[in-house]
């Protein structure tokens, strides 16, 4: 997401062309995905990755190209007046511009893989969290449900809370001395 967002944000001919697809990809629902990954890849880590990578693909595009875009006009006027190169603009100005952004799409993406995972497994898997679901759902053992939703809430927590951890890393760079 964030490589495409860049190339979308920098280059109006790429926005023109992809932009219109990757909001409709939106509007696709993924659960409906996930047989067709698995008919056409299989049962292997192939279509649940998919399917993740799917998921969590948007925020990290859409806040990459929102942050290289929010730049000030006095900062970007300073910037063409120094005579700065395109790439000079993006590495000292866009980039670092684009961090709190990118990292906030950072924390959707990485909450919503977990979703994306589990709906994967929930098609295409006998084994897993989201397949454990399902068979716990089947043979009704309600405690074991709930016991695998905790485990899912607990790895979604670990997860957005590392991205926070590496937030707070870039950021004090980012403002340090």
């Amino acid at each position: 997401g964030i490589g495409l967002g860049i190339g979308v944000a920098l280059s109006p001919l790429l926005r023109g062309i992809l932009q219109p697809y990757l909001i409709a990809s939106q509007a696709m629902p993924k659960l409906a995905l996930a047989p067709i990954f698995v008919m056409w890849f299989g049962f292997g880590i192939l279509p649940k990755v998919l399917i993740t990578a799917l998921i969590a693909f948007f925020p990290l595009f859409e806040n990459t190209v929102t942050g290289l875009n929010e730049v000030e006009a006095d900062t970007l006027e300073l910037f063409r007046a120094l005579r700065a190169t395109p790439w000079q603009t993006l590495r000292w100005l866009r980039l670092p511009n684009a961090v709190p952004f990118v990292v906030a799409g950072l924390k959707v993406a990485m909450v919503l893989s977990i979703v994306g995972a589990v709906v994967a497994e929930y098609v295409g898997a006998n084994r897993g969290l989201g397949a454990l679901i399902i068979s716990s759902q089947g043979i009704m053992d309600t405690p074991l449900m709930f016991a695998v939703f905790v485990v899912l809430v607990l790895l979604g927590v670990v997860l957005y809370q590392a991205v926070v951890l590496l937030e707070r890393a870039c950021l004090a760079r980012r403002y340090r001395g």
